[in-house]
């Protein structure tokens, strides 16, 4: 199992945004990731996005659940972007060749992208791969 192995089957991570008083904010998400990204959906109302309209700084975790050979996860850091117009589209479709339909929840939500970046070598060890965008 590797890195891409983990953004490909994992459909739930959890990403971390900067509160306005610069706290940190964790929340789980359901992700859809491509070879460049790794998307989810939200609302407006929730602190991840409040907060990611304010500073778009973000970390994601994910951890791949099989755990016979020891823990293995994948983190991803950069900036997000909230997607517009065929982009929206375009994360929609992916959802659907992921899951095989658009959830209700996420029929009205705003998508956002994280890249993945480029990987760092240096920090990452055995089975936990570091990216940074």
């Amino acid at each position: 199992m590797d890195a891409r192995t983990i953004l490909a089957e994992n459909l739930i991570g959890s990403i971390a945004t900067v509160n306005e008083d610069g706290s940190p904010w964790v929340s789980p998400v359901h992700i859809f990731s491509d070879e460049e990204a790794v998307y989810w959906f939200s609302t407006e109302d929730k602190q991840h996005s409040q907060n990611l309209n304010h500073d778009p700084r973000v970390s994601l975790a994910l951890f791949s659940t099989d755990v016979t050979k020891g823990p293995k996860g994948v983190y991803v850091n950069g900036r997000a972007e909230k997607l517009s117009g065929q982009s929206v589209d375009a994360a929609r479709q992916l959802m659907v060749e992921k899951i095989g339909r658009v959830l209700p929840v996420f029929e009205t939500a705003t998508p956002y992208k994280l890249k993945i970046g480029e990987f760092n070598r240096g920090k990452s060890t055995g089975n936990c791969w570091y990216f940074y965008s």
